[in-house]
């Protein structure tokens, strides 16, 4: 089995970009696959979200909840919103969800709750958290998320490596 190391690598399978640094790849059929642990990933990707300095897309929440096993309704009852009001931000793709900024804050709280953070990480992200930037990304056209989340290799892998 071929494997390498690359410097960058967009990896697109949880719904939106996310650039993992100097990650190692295995080919497999001929495709070449990050060699991570992927509970890993989406555990990092998760805590990620909670210190994105904008808004939540429309895919990052459809993975939030789905990581999560939760249904549109039970989604939406959670943060006192109607399930088609989760279903209107989990269609906005790749574009910002257009979330009230106080429920964005919610989400994200909700998120280190669930993975059981220490009270350092939980109240850290509260205090950085800025509620007046998300509020005016939420109000400004439908565009893009500006950056995609990265996380490096060794946070992934799926063992102990040596940096090379």
């Amino acid at each position: 089995m071929e494997t390498k190391r690359v410097k960058r690598f967009t990896y697109e399978g949880l719904g939106f970009p996310i650039v993992l640094i100097n990650v190692p790849l295995v080919k497999k059929r001929d495709v070449w696959t990050p060699a991570i642990d992927y509970n890993k990933l989406q555990k990092g990707v998760l805590l990620a979200l909670t210190q994105k300095p904008i808004a939540l897309t429309g895919n990052e929440v459809h993975f939030i909840r789905t990581y999560f096993e939760m249904t549109l309704e039970s989604f939406g009852k959670y943060f006192g919103v109607t399930h088609v009001a989760v279903l209107t931000w989990e269609k906005m793709g790749n574009k910002l969800a257009k979330i009230n900024p106080t429920t964005d804050l919610w989400i994200r709280l909700f998120i280190l709750d669930k993975l059981n953070q220490n009270n350092k990480i939980f109240r850290d992200a509260f205090r950085e958290f800025n509620i007046a930037d998300i509020a005016k990304a939420s109000k400004a056209p439908s565009v893009k998320a500006r950056r995609p989340i990265t996380l490096p290799g060794r946070q992934v892998a799926k063992r102990p490596y040596a940096h090379t």
